[in-house]
């Protein structure tokens, strides 16, 4: 708990000496604060770290700006620890004899021009406060608290207002329980007072039996960190004979630096009784020695203390500066490992050597497709040939041959023509399931590479995955290449507008009719030159020969023409067989090249987002150099002020 004292009167400023003084500007709180703000509002810490640096920083400031001198004294009971207290304020504030285990937390003992009286419970909630019209009452409501006769159990924390010359001073004290208390609490706030309150600790102990067992344990478990900087009063010294006085007390000395370790311990002897019930007076001057030498030790102590916590604060902000470096250069450096992970492979052979390699399965895939429509289209010439084989043998007489010949071979091929074209589904009226399915092989072998593609630059992905938004908003790693594709220049569409601009070629001979043998080499020219030979032998063989319609003289006509015919025919569905596959081979070749195009543009994506990222890569690393340079430059600042602050505290050591 912050200490304060429940008041709104301001104390006398402590008086100063000239060794004070200096000590107070060589030591320079006030700069060591701006240094530490200035700071700390350079960088941003973790929560947890920046709330601790700031309750810290704010501890000193509250100190700095705290004029009081916080003393705190500690004791076993019976070592006069009531009796030191009351002789200081020179009244019988305290009781001497209060209950062992009884006392409560801390007694917070300030300056006010009345006395008062405040209550507090944990954690500083629920204050009353009450204005008490003597010191009898006072001292027995006071009592009330810290004996067994306590008025309330939930009171963890007291203070008291008290008009005494010495508090007036700017002295507030902090009475601590008794350390051999049956309460293990009152322990716990004795060493917290001891640290977060106080500028100095008293630490009392009996001339008659100094520093027993117990309280050295004590003083070891809970205080070994601060006991090079406490004063060690001797309670009762006018019990000891005056002879062995000095002897006693360097006996303690002794006992502090061996058992305790203490180097070179403040030991002061300090008499109560007598100057509280007036007698003594010999002790008069040796106890207003003890109290000057108490005060002046306060002022300095807070010195070293607020020097101590600006050094140990800006040691704490150091160390979290070089975490923050630290940190600034292992997520750099870890960042640019993954990138050079990422691309350690060679992007462009890895393309190359997945397009021969699916090249090869491509090829196996369709020749295998190609082959077994080859054999479909062989099947359908096949049958059609037999229809355009009985519809030449039906005509009886040499005129209805002729006439078949003249007017209806060319439309009954083109008809069985049309009838194969519809069934490899490269008409005008269908659509072809071969063209899908060659389709679907390219589609797959496609996903194949991107998968791999994937696979092989998987981490890649991962860094990319923003960047790639940025660099080409059609393209997202997250979804599959593929579907974009199709979404702009898709496979089948490519394929859709080969079939029509194939057919085309197929049909255009159509609209040309029939009445030369040349129309129907529009498409296939050996078809055209052979089926003109047949038109012109016919003609010949009519223009030389008598006309007859006797079926006799019918079937040696047919027979003298039917080699020229099924020559003919044979040649027109073998090439219609090759322009069909002709057909299919140069789709399977588009989609190939469809399928190239997606790995090119896997490579074109990737290049390009992987030279993004050598550029962000050389920038983030070039601004984490900045930041470490900044804060390097930041620690050497405080370093140098560190330093500063050990200059200082040992020239203090030998004012």
């Amino acid at each position: 708990m912050k200490a304060r004292v429940c008041t709104t009167e301001s104390t006398t400023p402590v008086s100063l000496d000239f060794r004070t003084q200096q000590i107070i500007q060589l030591a320079d709180i006030d700069g060591h604060i701006r240094f530490i703000q200035a700071l700390m509002g350079k960088y941003s810490f973790p929560s947890e770290q920046e709330a601790q640096l700031q309750t810290e920083l704010k501890k000193i400031q509250d100190r700095q700006n705290e004029k009081a001198l916080n003393m705190a004294v500690i004791g076993e009971f019976s070592s006069g620890k009531s009796s030191f207290i009351n002789a200081l304020l020179r009244e019988n504030l305290l009781e001497a004899d209060a209950i062992q285990g009884t006392t409560v937390a801390s007694t917070l003992i300030g300056y006010s021009p009345e006395r008062m009286f405040c209550t507090y419970g944990r954690g500083g909630k629920g204050k009353q406060t009450r204005s008490v019209e003597n010191a009898a009452a006072l001292a027995k409501l006071l009592a009330a608290y810290t004996s067994g006769n306590r008025k309330d159990e939930n009171a963890q924390h007291l203070e008291v207002g008290y008009p005494s010359d010495f508090l007036q001073q700017g002295i507030r004290i902090i009475d601590t329980p008794g350390t051999n208390s049956l309460e293990q609490w009152h322990e716990d706030v004795t060493k917290e007072a001891i640290r977060e309150q106080a500028d100095a600790c008293i630490i009392l102990t009996s001339a008659e039996k100094p520093f027993p067992e117990s309280f050295c344990r004590f003083l070891e478990d809970n205080l070994e960190d601060v006991l090079q900087t406490c004063v060690f009063v001797v309670t009762k010294i006018d019990l000891v004979p005056p002879k062995q006085q000095a002897r006693q007390l360097e006996y303690i000395r002794k006992v502090l630096k061996e058992k305790l370790s203490v180097h070179d311990p403040l030991v002061l002897p300090y008499s109560a009784l007598p100057v509280i019930n007036g007698t003594g007076t010999e002790y008069i001057e040796g106890n207003r020695e003890t109290e000057e030498r108490i005060l002046k030790f306060l002022q300095e102590q807070r010195i070293r203390i607020q020097l101590q916590r600006c050094m140990a604060l800006s040691e704490n902000a150091m160390g979290r500066l070089k975490e923050s470096m630290e940190q600034i250069s292992s997520q750099q450096e870890q960042r640019h490992l993954q990138l050079m992970q990422a691309v350690t492979t060679d992007l462009q052979g890895f393309v190359m050597r997945k397009k021969s390699e699916i090249s090869l399965s491509y090829q196996e895939n369709t020749n295998e497709k190609l082959k077994a429509i080859g054999e479909n289209v062989d099947v359908w010439i096949r049958d059609k040939k037999i229809e355009v084989y009985e519809a030449f043998q039906k005509p009886a007489t040499e005129s209805g041959i002729r006439d078949f010949l003249q007017t209806k071979l060319n439309p009954l091929l083109e008809e069985k023509k049309s009838e194969i074209l519809k069934n490899a589904g490269i008409s005008a009226e269908s659509s072809s399931k071969y063209l899908s399915e060659i389709q679907s092989i390219a589609e797959g072998h496609c996903r194949r590479f991107e998968a791999d593609f994937k696979r092989e630059y998987r981490q890649l992905e991962l860094l990319a995955h923003d960047l790639v938004q940025e660099v080409d908003k059609s393209v997202r790693l997250d979804d599959s290449l593929m579907t974009n594709i199709q979404a702009n220049i898709a496979i089948r569409q490519k394929v859709e507008a080969n079939v029509k601009q194939s057919n085309r070629g197929f049909m255009g001979y159509a609209g040309a009719g029939a009445a030369a043998g040349a129309a129907i080499g529009s498409v296939v020219p050996i078809i055209g030159t052979t089926a003109g030979a047949v038109i012109g032998a016919v003609a010949g063989f009519m223009r030389f020969s008598k006309k007859s319609d006797d079926s006799s003289r019918g079937t040696a006509f047919r027979n003298q023409v039917a080699g020229d015919v099924n020559a003919v025919v044979e040649q027109y569905f073998r090439s219609l067989k090759d322009s069909v596959l002709q057909f299919f081979y140069q789709n399977a070749a588009n989609c190939w090249m469809q399928v190239e195009r997606v790995m090119d543009q896997y490579l074109t994506q990737y290049t390009g987002i992987v030279h993004e990222m050598r550029k962000r890569d050389q920038h983030a690393q070039e601004e984490a150099a900045l930041k470490i340079r900044a804060i390097q430059g930041d620690i050497s600042l405080t370093q140098q002020q560190l330093e500063q602050i050990k200059s200082v505290r040992y020239k203090i050591s030998q004012l």
